[in-house]
């Protein structure tokens, strides 16, 4: 019954699209591409090309998922990479190539590369899934792109404070800060959620160059503090919680670390010295669906057993995102009908409605999220176990 609701609400939702854009073709026009090409700028290469990696492959995996079961309306999906090398100039000039022929992107990865590219896509109306950064960063191009949360002030105080109650009597919180893309601001949300429930924040910067981190501890442990927040590269948190623990530091639950270290360099430097730390992510890696286990087992097959980290569902997600909206909208692929079919996508997804994820549904009203939280973990033998799910904030 749900799926027939879900079905039926797709078609309300695409003949009222239709009718809003005059008319423009109809579910049942024929598609006149061999293939739909979605672009992907991403970083493949340079400081953060781990991460650029993973979400590369998951985007794949997607694609390779629903051309197994014959594709969208009867074509395949390629994605097309497209790399941006962490280079705001290389971006650009990769978004200049696909601004006047392609229906939707995905990317650009990370921040310096979307301030610098998407004022090209808003102009000639692309629409982007830059679904790996915050809403602070997404809302800025609306409606040209869509929030993959609610806002970091409404998704993180939660989590934060979900831990700092697991560790009732911390009072003053070290949080070790590095100033990169949006983590300053996930940083002042994480604070926020510490004061909710009564506990101080003292921020310590961390170096973007920074190569040793004793004097930095030194530093930290100077200042008394109840516990820590890590809010850094995840082999800077790494190698943090080792110099902690050298320095004395004995209670590992009262270290959390936030999500965008939620990846492998935290655990292949960490390794043990992790165990009994707090992690918060966007995903529960032991959740019991069939699809979920199908990922994680491919995952791991690619990545040398690893489990997969935060970020990595974001494009899957995505592009079953853009096939649904594919498939629900009457888009054709003509590219005499580009700013039209863009158009289409773009309202489609914006207000998507119980769109299954790999790990959770999920509704979009205007372009923001109405129901996404995070999850908490703690790492015990070297892997995360879950603690609790933590709703946002309205």
């Amino acid at each position: 019954m749900r799926k027939l609701c879900k079905s039926l609400g797709s078609l309300l939702l695409a003949i009222v699209l239709m009718v809003c854009l005059g008319g423009s073709g109809a579910l049942g026009a024929p598609v006149v591409v061999d293939q739909w090409e979605i672009p992907f700028l991403n970083c493949l290469t340079g400081p953060i090309a781990s991460i650029g990696e993973y979400m590369a492959w998951s985007a794949h995996r997607a694609a390779d998922e629903i051309n197994q079961k014959g594709g969208v309306k009867g074509k395949p999906i390629k994605i097309v990479d497209l790399d941006t090398g962490v280079s705001p100039d290389k971006a650009l000039e990769q978004m200049a190539k696909i601004v006047n022929k392609s229906l939707v992107a995905l990317g650009p990865v990370p921040e310096a590369c979307i301030m610098s590219a998407m004022p090209l896509a808003v102009k000639h109306g692309l629409f982007c899934m830059i679904a790996s950064t915050t809403y602070e960063y997404q809302s800025q191009f609306f409606p040209y792109a869509v929030a993959w949360d609610s806002g970091s002030d409404k998704t993180l105080p939660p989590v934060v404070a979900a831990w700092a109650k697991h560790n009732p009597e911390m009072k003053q919180v070290v949080q070790f800060v590095e100033r990169w893309a949006c983590w300053p601001g996930m940083a002042d949300a994480h604070a926020l959620g510490l004061a909710s429930v009564g506990v101080k924040s003292i921020e310590i910067e961390v170096p973007t160059d920074a190569v040793t981190f004793g004097p930095l501890v030194v530093r930290a442990l100077g200042r008394k503090p109840d516990g820590f927040v890590l809010t850094c590269t995840s082999d800077k948190a790494a190698k943090i919680i080792i110099e902690l623990e050298k320095y004395g530091w004995k209670d590992k639950s009262k270290i959390l670390v936030f999500s965008s270290a939620d990846d492998m360099p935290l655990y292949t430097t960490g390794k043990e010295k992790l165990n009994g730390i707090y992690i918060y992510s966007y995903l529960d890696s032991e959740m019991e669906t069939e699809r979920w286990k199908s990922f994680k087992e491919s995952y791991r097959e690619a990545h040398g057993g690893l489990e997969p980290v935060s970020l990595s569902t974001v494009y899957y997600d995505c592009v079953y995102m853009v096939a649904e909206a594919l498939e629900n909208t009457p888009v054709t692929g003509d590219p005499k009908k580009l700013a039209q079919e863009r158009a289409l996508i773009r309202d489609y997804i914006r207000n998507v409605q119980d769109f299954e994820g790999v790990q959770m549904t999920w509704s979009n009203k205007d372009g923001v999220p109405t129901d996404k939280g995070s999850f908490l973990f703690r790492i015990e033998n070297e892997a995360k176990q879950f603690v609790e799910y933590c709703p946002a904030w309205k």
